[in-house]
């Protein structure tokens, strides 16, 4: 359950990205061919979609699925190698979960929900100054995203920075208070139980 809700709010930064089918409805004709294109950018959508929904559900299996199928059907699609890998990496395998978020990357460099995947797959390696780099990224676009700074504030916290993981907690409570609680009951912070600053951060 460590990253349970780190993993949740990735659904939020998913919706970062382009959405080509807007995009292509909005044209005011269309011929049959450029009809066919768009029916197959729904149908991608929607297994990204599904694929999202697993994700927040827990089934990797379901989230691979669908990514995959995503994928079949368009072999660039960023955001489907993104949600796959994640949810691979989620699933016990961090090395291909990588592949696969670096593959996004390399399709698409300013998908800022990828950074997140990709701080969080680093994370799950244990790589973790590779992972804060990532979560740094995601603050570059986002100075305000919660969880990217609350990431940042575990690293720190496992890495025995107490001083600095207590200044980027401070950081992620003041941007969404509903840190305290999961700050409270992640193992992260278990040793900070006792100690005065953290107790007064998640009211403790």
């Amino acid at each position: 359950m460590k990253y349970i809700l780190l993993c949740l709010c990735l659904l939020s930064l998913l919706g970062c990205g382009t959405d080509t089918k807007t995009q292509q409805d909005s044209k005011p004709t269309t011929t049959a061919n450029e009809q066919a294109k768009t029916d197959q950018g729904q149908k991608q959508d929607a297994h990204v979609m599904a694929a999202k929904q697993a994700l927040s559900s827990g089934d990797y299996a379901k989230t691979i699925e669908e990514a995959t199928a995503s994928i079949k059907d368009n072999p660039n699609n960023a955001e489907a190698y993104s949600v796959r890998g994640f949810a691979t990496a989620l699933n016990g395998d961090t090395t291909k979960g990588l592949a696969d978020t670096k593959k996004a990357y390399d399709l698409d460099p300013n998908n800022v929900a990828n950074y997140y995947n990709m701080a969080m797959v680093y994370k799950l390696q244990g790589q973790l100054n590779e992972s804060k780099q990532w979560f740094e990224k995601v603050l570059e676009k986002d100075p305000s995203n919660t969880w990217s700074v609350y990431g940042i504030a575990t690293i720190y916290a496992d890495q025995g920075d107490d001083t600095k993981a207590l200044d980027w907690l401070e950081k992620a409570i003041t941007i969404d208070p509903s840190v305290k609680s999961v700050a409270a009951g992640q193992d992260h912070f278990e040793r900070f139980h006792n100690n005065t600053r953290f107790k007064t951060l998640v009211g403790i």
